[in-house]
């Protein structure tokens, strides 16, 4: 199998007041194409700054973060914003969509951003925003959507790049159970249909279990609970 996401000894610490806080120690992680991975631990446990430093949106202080094969903190800021754009989608607790803009209109951004027409940018968003079921929706705002339709459309615009891998950071945190689990069938779905990685920060047990892969954060160290794969 192909390593999409690949850390090698990751650490980073932080600075509180006089005192240094060490977040993360010697992490290993690896994500193959077409995984379903979950990394559960408490509050704090710094599984949000692991995804940050996966996704290039910070550095480590110690070790190295190869997205498709590259060193993505050994490039410059442009060529992060490139790889992360072609080979990584996010997907976030709070959907974080521009209320100004249209379901459609916000699917289309990380296209247009990378460079496609917009002609393109809207027919591969139309056709994303249908596999996730809201084409009907798609000329509403985020106000005018549901808590689970927005998070939808936040999915779609992850997906819109056809990336190699999600990053998920609590994506059904601030979501009731039933359209939690709604929101869960589709991850699969689309992992099964696009062939896309997922690798989700939960703590939502249910959702972990069902993953190929399971791995909890303690006090900065990252253990295997369940290997599927």
């Amino acid at each position: 199998m192909t390593a999409i996401l690949e850390a090698t000894n990751i650490s980073k610490t932080f600075q509180d007041g006089s005192k240094r806080v060490e977040v993360l120690h010697g992490v290993d992680i690896t994500v193959e194409a077409g995984e379903m991975v979950a990394i559960v631990g408490t509050s704090g446990s710094g599984k949000s700054t692991l995804l940050h430093l996966l996704g290039g949106l910070d550095s480590p202080d110690e070790g190295n973060v190869l997205v498709a094969g590259q060193d993505i903190h050994k490039l410059s800021t442009k060529k992060q914003g490139e790889l992360r754009n072609s080979q990584l989608g996010f997907v976030y607790q709070f959907h974080h969509l521009l209320a100004e803009f249209s379901a459609l209109e916000n699917v289309m951004i990380p296209l247009i951003i990378g460079g496609k027409s917009e002609k393109v940018a809207r027919n591969r968003a139309e056709e994303i925003i249908r596999k996730v079921g809201l084409i009907d929706r798609k000329t509403h705002t985020p106000g005018e959507l549901s808590g689970g339709e927005r998070q939808r459309i936040a999915i779609a615009r992850a997906m819109v790049t056809k990336p190699a891998c999600i990053l998920a950071d609590e994506p059904t945190g601030n979501l009731d159970q039933r359209t939690a689990e709604s929101i869960n069938e589709l991850m699969f779905e689309l992992n099964r249909d696009e062939n896309t990685s997922f690798l989700v920060v939960s703590h939502d047990l249910n959702l972990a279990n069902l993953m190929s892969r399971q791995y909890e954060l303690i006090s900065g160290r990252l253990s295997l609970l369940k290997d599927d794969s």
